[in-house]
């Protein structure tokens, strides 16, 4: 996998599969992660970590985004702090879905990491 990526290779390449919620995987340490994760629906991604922080940035798209018992609207530039355990996730969207940088310290299994709070199973992820 190559260092540098164009955000308009990495969304390209996301708009190319037709997924529900795919993640597109840039940096994996032993202390961090960071992918771009393609995010949408109603309430259906609402999830908490409870070991990890995260750190999100919008890069495409605009919706309202929930963390804890706030909820703002976000678009493009926009930073979202989510602390460990707080429930978050994609509210709605406006006009598609929300493309996010997210970078999640310490690094995260999310078929172990991750506590869905909606469905019995977790939506399906698939790198791209």
């Amino acid at each position: 996998m190559s260092n540098f990526h164009t955000l308009a290779d990495v969304l390209a390449t996301m708009n190319a599969k037709s997924l529900a919620a795919p993640v597109k995987p840039l940096v994996r340490g032993e202390f961090v992660g960071a992918a771009i994760v393609r995010s949408g629906g109603a309430d259906s991604g609402l999830h908490r970590q409870p070991n990890h922080g995260e750190l999100l940035v919008v890069i495409d798209g605009e919706g309202e985004f929930r963390v804890g018992d706030e909820q703002r609207r976000v678009r493009p530039g926009d930073f979202v702090f989510v602390p460990r355990n707080a429930i978050h996730g994609t509210v709605s969207t406006k006009g598609g879905p929300l493309s996010l940088l997210a970078i999640i310290a310490p690094q995260i299994d999310l078929a172990k990491d991750v506590i869905w709070e909606k469905s019995a199973e977790a939506p399906r992820f698939e790198v791209v």
